[in-house]
């Protein structure tokens, strides 16, 4: 990803994990990356494919065998904080 794209890049991964969170999934590396190419289906705009496919390969990138399904409870958290406010 480019370092302009960085921000862009970074919104998008986020999206990724929101979806997971709602979805009380597993938030991962690997999940992101399934999440990431469910997002493109039925994308009609050149432009966000291009934002989704740059967020999947720069998280290929983080790919090692140790840490590729590693929970990220973190994330957990801000779902569960969007959870109480309801």
């Amino acid at each position: 990803m480019l370092l302009q794209d960085d921000e862009k890049g970074h919104v998008i991964i986020g999206e990724a994990a929101l979806h997971l969170a709602l979805a009380n999934r597993e938030i991962n590396v690997v999940s992101l990356i399934a999440e990431l190419g469910c997002m493109a289906v039925d994308i009609s705009s050149d432009a966000r494919l291009i934002e989704l496919s740059e967020a999947r390969r720069c998280l290929k990138g983080l790919i090692t065998p140790v840490h590729a399904n590693q929970p990220m409870p973190f994330l957990r958290t801000f779902a569960g904080l969007n959870e109480e406010k309801n």
